[in-house]
């Protein structure tokens, strides 16, 4: 009688994870927001296990997360969203775009520039190419250290060999007076094998206006000067509005033997608040435009020693 008035017991969760094949659970396991190096074929996700043969002996074989919560993932889901294999010859990308693997070859002959940029958690390692275009992967911070590595590699198949062994004496090597900028210099410096110089550096909080006229304060730019390199580090933006924090920070790597051209255009003066003065650097077919809001008189003259062709003003559409 009491049997009628049981409740009945609750059916249990399917156990998806056991019931997934042990590979798939392996690579379960493993997920998490990091870049992982590729070290045999098992490792390698199994949309992309295509490239394995191809790339096995690449310097190296990373495989990027998805941009996912851990708790919403299954073995046997796509958990990871691209293979990047990097060797002697160039760079090769493989992304999982709307259920089908895309992929990009491009040689070292065409990356002009390789830039590191991060964002509290969020990073970014992109490579602005001759040709114009830019090409750009997103991962997570926890990486830093392995895509660090990563952008070394890369800059010593631009870079070319070193117009000269050493600075020139003339170099200054200006102080640096923020400590976020002079720790930036300082991990710049560990990871290069040759003398570098900070030649240019505006400490950030200065009072300016935008390229629209708006009110706003300066981020701080710092310039080095390496025998094979131009190494720019700033903020995401050259300005932030009044009491907007920004904890960004944006490395970019400039190969000497690259540069094509530059050009110079001097601010406008007047105003209560002075504007930026515009420098750009050509690299084929590919514009990186530098706002300074101080006339980098030493780049200027290393460029000109180099013989870097200067471009007029006039002849740009891109630079006002």
């Amino acid at each position: 009688m009491l049997g009628l008035f049981r409740k009945p017991a609750p059916e249990k969760a399917p156990d998806w994870y056991h019931s997934a094949a042990l590979e798939d659970r392996q690579e379960y396991d493993a997920f998490g927001p990091w870049v992982y190096e590729i070290t045999k074929e098992s490792e390698m996700p199994s949309r992309f296990r295509f490239a394995y043969a191809q790339h096995h002996d690449a310097r190296f074989l990373l495989k990027i997360p998805v941009h996912a919560d851990r708790r919403e993932m299954r073995p046997g889901m796509d958990l990871y969203v691209a293979v990047v294999a990097i060797d002697e010859n160039g760079v090769s990308i493989y992304r999982l775009i709307e259920n089908r693997i895309v992929s990009d070859r491009c040689s070292w002959r065409g990356v002009a520039v390789v830039r590191n940029g991060f964002n509290l958690l969020n990073g970014t390692l992109s490579f602005l190419m001759t040709s114009g275009s830019d090409v750009e992967l997103a991962f997570n911070a926890v990486s830093q250290r392995l895509i660090e590595d990563v952008s070394d590699f890369v800059r010593s198949r631009c870079t070319g060999p070193a117009q000269m062994p050493r600075l020139p004496t003339t170099v200054p090597n200006i102080a640096i007076t923020d400590h976020f900028f002079h720790a930036m210099f300082v991990a710049t410096q560990r990871r290069s094998l040759m003398s570098m110089a900070a030649v240019h550096f505006e400490p950030p909080g200065y009072r300016c206006l935008d390229r629209d006229g708006r009110r706003r304060m300066t981020t701080g730019l710092l310039l080095l000067s390496a025998p094979d390199e131009l190494i720019i580090i700033s903020r995401d933006r050259p300005t932030r509005r009044r009491w907007h924090a920004d904890y960004s920070s944006l490395t970019t790597w400039v190969p000497l033997a690259r540069l094509t051209g530059y050009a110079f255009c001097e601010a406008t003066t007047g105003g209560t608040r002075p504007r930026f003065h515009e420098l750009l650097l050509r690299l084929g077919e590919q514009d990186l435009l530098l706002s300074c809001l101080a006339i980098p008189e030493t780049v200027l003259a290393r460029l000109d020693g180099l013989a870097v062709p200067r471009i007029e003003p006039k002849n740009l559409v891109n630079l006002v």
